[in-house]
């Protein structure tokens, strides 16, 4: 926790949550709860998508990805409550879906998860950069740091498995 974090958790304690509303602005609003909006829309897909994985790897890379939105969706929700943001509407619990399973590869499957993954950055970018209450900054950078790290790991599954639509290479 850095020296502005604890300044603003020392200010914070004491104060309600309406209190509290005026310490955010309405960008971080905004950006709180479409980063939530878009944990859920994509959790969705992911628990959808885990019914057609037919690749090991992919089932480990799906389970990542629906721990590390686990994850995010608490620490934002967290902060939405401590601000008394209200909450979007919350996909499903589950998902058995009855659709034929050969009509999903692999390779579409992985194509939508990586998709979905890229959709975050501009909202995170965007919401760390136009954030300037220290914890909500914090909030959404851990979010972009471990967005990376699921990046990072779904490029290298793709390369490794044929599934990364590569440029072609350059020359004079």
């Amino acid at each position: 926790m850095n020296i502005m974090e604890k300044l603003q958790k020392l200010a914070e304690n004491s104060k309600s949550t309406t209190e509290k509303q005026s310490m955010i602005n309405v960008n971080e609003v905004f950006f709180i709860w479409d980063i939530v909006v878009t944990k859920y829309d994509i959790m969705e897909s992911v628990k959808i998508s885990e019914n057609f994985i037919k690749d090991k790897d992919l089932k480990f890379i799906a389970e990542q990805l629906v721990k590390g939105l686990e994850t995010g969706i608490i620490n934002m929700e967290k902060v939405m409550i401590d601000y008394g943001i209200p909450f979007p509407e919350r996909p499903p619990v589950g998902s058995n879906v009855t659709a034929g399973i050969e009509d999903f590869s692999d390779r579409f499957i992985y194509t939508s998860l990586f998709e979905g993954i890229q959709s975050f950055f501009p909202i995170l970018g965007s919401g760390f950069m136009n954030s300037t209450n220290p914890k909500v900054r914090k909030a959404i950078k851990d979010h972009l740091l471990l967005t990376i790290e699921l990046q990072e790991l779904i490029v290298d599954y793709g390369k490794l498995k044929g599934f990364i639509n590569e440029p072609p290479i350059y020359r004079e």
